[in-house]
C-alpha cells in the first residue's frame, strides 16, 4: 500500500476543514492546493464515508463530521485506496504458484503478512483528529 495522491488530497481537504468552519469546494482547494476536479471527487468520497457533511445551496459548503474524531489513518486509506494491501500475496484467499507448490504459505508470504499487520496497526493507531488538529 502506498499513500497515493488521492489519499494525500483527502488528508489536505480534512486539514482545511479541521477548524470546524464551513468552506466551499473552491476555498478548500485553494487553501490546500488541490486541483478542483480531484477535490470534488475526494470530498464526495469523504462525505459518503461520513468524514464530512455537505450542505447544498446558496449558503452551502463542507464541514467536518461530528464522527471525525473516531477515524484513523487506516480507516481513511481503506476509503481512498483499493486495495490497501502491500502485495496481492497477503490478501486472504490469494494463492500463488509458490503457495501451491509448497502446500502452504512461503517465507515471503509470512514476512509480508507480518509487515502488513504492523503497518495496519501503526495506521490504526493514528487518529486523524490528533494528526490534523492537535
Amino acid at each position: 500500500m502506498l499513500i497515493t495522491r488521492e489519499t494525500d488530497y483527502a488528508l489536505r481537504a480534512l486539514r482545511a476543514l479541521a477548524d470546524g468552519r464551513k468552506k466551499t469546494l473552491a476555498a478548500i482547494c485553494k487553501e490546500e492546493t488541490i486541483p478542483q476536479q480531484f477535490g470534488y471527487k475526494i470530498l464526495k468520497k469523504l462525505a459518503h464515508a461520513g468524514y464530512v457533511d455537505i450542505k447544498r445551496g446558496k449558503e452551502g459548503g463542507y464541514t467536518i463530521s461530528g464522527d471525525f474524531p473516531k477515524f484513523t489513518l487506516l480507516d481513511l486509506t481503506k476509503v481512498m485506496e483499493s486495495p490497501t494491501d502491500i502485495s496481492p500475496c497477503v490478501i486472504p484467499g490469494y494463492v500463488c504458484e509458490s503457495h501451491r507448490a509448497q502446500d502452504g504459505p512461503c517465507k515471503v508470504n509470512r514476512e509480508l503478512s507480518a509487515m502488513q499487520e504492523n503497518l495496519n496497526a501503526q495506521l490504526d493507531g493514528i487518529h486523524l483528529h490528533e494528526l490534523l488538529v492537535e
